[in-house]
């Protein structure tokens, strides 16, 4: 996308992302942008025949020094309304900018399909949401408005220099586009640069997040010190950092230098005019002061012009999230037929193009029924219960909740019939009773007491009290304490249907046996799809699922019948049961 191209101020990207007020407000702060830029030049076009009048004491263009002095006066106090309300126009529209940008990240990442925060850098988002986007705030509140005013500013000098004396005019419109050539170029630069040490930043949020999620680990392996992901992308980062601050160093060092060329060739001009008597000694003294200005503006302008292209990637990345392609809900969504009904029909699906993980996946989990998946990892069941929460959309086929298509249903109407424990639990910095209430807020107590202890939570509470905060993460739990908490809430929504994956991964035996009764007494009035390496398990369901390394279903039945036959199955349990028989013991 080559907007900066065309919008090199970025003014509508930022438009997109604001208010209509905030647009007003914009639209007042880039007007009095270029009413301040336009005075500033005109009053200092103003001091040349100011000068002459006072040195002569003739009038220039009919007017004598004191009526160009009222001229100046009324100019500064015009520029200083202007100045008045381009800062506050400035900062109201940067305010809006802010409100509604957080507005519109938080309420487009609650409809983005939940496959799309799979692939998402955390570390990343991150940065972009505070670092990156109090920098693009900056840019609003202050450079923008040093461009403008000041480009504008050059605008008028210009025109004001061929109006005055055409040589001085023409040395000045000869200098002035080197200089915003040498601008254009050295910009593109310094944005190639700039997407550079914005990716290797994003990779090094990314490793110092897992740094800090991963310390238990780390510690146990001894690598607290020597993390190499780490220090590698640390490395990455200042080596980029390192050649962007070189180049940095010489664009504005190149652009410095074609500036004070440029002051040079006119003071030079102004001094051959002088010697030829074109300009008398206190209009000479003026106009040097006046290319002084005009270079100052020159040099602000490119200074100006840098600061916004820094920003540009940041929000080129923050637009491409709020352009991120949303699940539309249907304007007639189809209704439940067949509560707690799951169907898959020849479902085809890849994460990639190319790289199937499911090919011709067909069953139907009835109401009530508990249905295991088994197969190898890797093998798709994970994404058999990601397709059915409809975080993708299957690459052929289809899958039916509730006797209709998700792609049918509103993303509401989908998760108000379907209970989800993950793998990965994740429990807010809040109390464990609410921490549990978030599967049915409006639950009453007794509701929440009763599936806490279905899951095995009533153990945890009576240890620490419902009161207690589990921490960020839950991090104050266990990973198996964590696993119960998850599955009370699956309990506490009574949804129709529930997908267990792994759900009794993290769980010792007492709690383990707690969580297969609850499973198998929710399965009398709810559909549960069970994902789970435990016999325990898999031997309870109605319907075992076996899938190959391919993502294909090659057998299909209750343990009963698949223990008879020769097959991946029944090897599964073998090796299950084998395992079950291993003990540590001193030699």
């Amino acid at each position: 996308m080559a907007t900066h191209g065309i919008d090199p101020l970025q003014l509508g990207i930022l438009r997109r992302q604001m208010s209509d007020s905030g647009i007003r407000q914009l639209n007042k702060h880039l007007f009095a942008n270029v009413a301040n830029g336009a005075l500033e030049g005109i009053s200092l076009l103003a001091l040349l025949p100011a000068a002459s009048t006072l040195a002569t004491g003739d009038e220039a263009l009919g007017i004598r020094f004191s009526g160009w002095l009222i001229i100046l006066t009324v100019l500064a106090a015009i520029t200083f309304y202007f100045r008045y309300t381009q800062a506050v126009t400035g900062f109201t529209a940067t305010t809006d900018y802010m409100r509604h940008t957080h507005h519109a990240l938080g309420d487009h990442l609650a409809t983005l399909p939940l496959g799309w925060f799979s692939s998402l850098s955390t570390g990343g988002l991150s940065r972009l949401v505070s670092t990156s986007f109090v920098l693009i705030c900056q840019i609003l509140a202050h450079m923008l408005q040093m461009v403008i005013s000041q480009a504008v500013s050059v605008f008028v000098i210009l025109i004001g220099c061929w109006l005055w004396d055409w040589r001085i005019g023409l040395t000045m419109t000869v200098a002035t586009p080197f200089i915003f050539i040498s601008l254009a170029g050295l910009r593109a630069v310094k944005i190639r640069s700039d997407e550079r040490v914005s990716a290797t930043d994003a990779v090094l949020a990314d490793r110092l997040v897992e740094f800090a999620v991963c310390q238990p680990e780390l510690r146990a392996a001894g690598l607290t010190d020597d993390f190499t992901p780490l220090v590698e992308a640390g490395e990455r980062n200042d080596s980029e950092r390192l050649r962007d601050f070189f180049i940095s160093a010489v664009v504005l060092g190149i652009n410095g230098l074609l500036i004070q060329l440029v002051s040079v060739a006119l003071i030079t001009t102004a001094a051959i005019l002088a010697t030829n008597g074109a300009l008398g000694p206190i209009e000479t003294i003026a106009f040097i002061g006046m290319v002084l200005r005009f270079t100052q503006n020159l040099q602000a302008l490119g200074e100006g012009y840098a600061g916004i292209s820094v920003v540009r990637t940041p929000m080129k990345e923050m637009r491409q999230i709020l352009d991120a392609p949303v699940y539309e809900a249907p304007e007639n969504p189809a209704g439940v037929t067949e509560p707690g009904e799951v169907v898959l029909d020849d479902v085809a699906f890849g994460y990639e193009p190319g790289s199937p993980v499911l090919e011709g996946v067909s069953f139907t989990a009835g109401p009530g029924t508990l249905t295991a998946l088994v197969g190898p990892s890797g093998s798709g069941k994970t994404t058999i219960a990601r397709l059915i929460c409809r975080f993708y959309d299957v690459d052929s086929g289809s899958v039916r909740v509730g006797g209709a298509d998700v792609r049918d249903q509103s993303t509401e109407q989908l998760m108000e019939q379907v209970s989800m424990v993950f793998q990965d639990v994740y429990l807010f910095d809040d109390t464990l009773e609410a921490n549990v209430r978030i599967g049915r807020p409006d639950a009453t107590d007794e509701e929440v007491r009763d599936a806490a202890r279905l899951a095995g939570v009533d153990d945890i509470a009576d240890r620490l009290g419902w009161d207690t905060r589990v921490g960020e993460g839950g991090r104050s739990l266990s990973g198996g304490e964590r696993q119960r908490v998850s599955v009370a809430r699956a309990l506490l929504k009574k949804a129709p249907i529930v997908l267990l994956d792994e759900a009794t991964a993290a769980l010792d035996a007492e709690n383990e046996a707690n969580i297969v009764a609850s499973v198998a007494e929710l399965a009398r009035h709810s559909t549960v799809i069970a994902i789970a390496h435990k016999l325990d398990t898999v031997r309870a369901a109605d319907q075992i699922i076996v899938l190959d390394e391919d993502g294909r279903i090659v057998q299909k039945g209750t343990h009963d019948e698949l223990i008879t036959e020769q097959g991946p199955y029944r090897r599964f349990c073998e090796r299950r049961e084998a395992a079950a028989g291993w003990r540590l013991t001193h030699s």
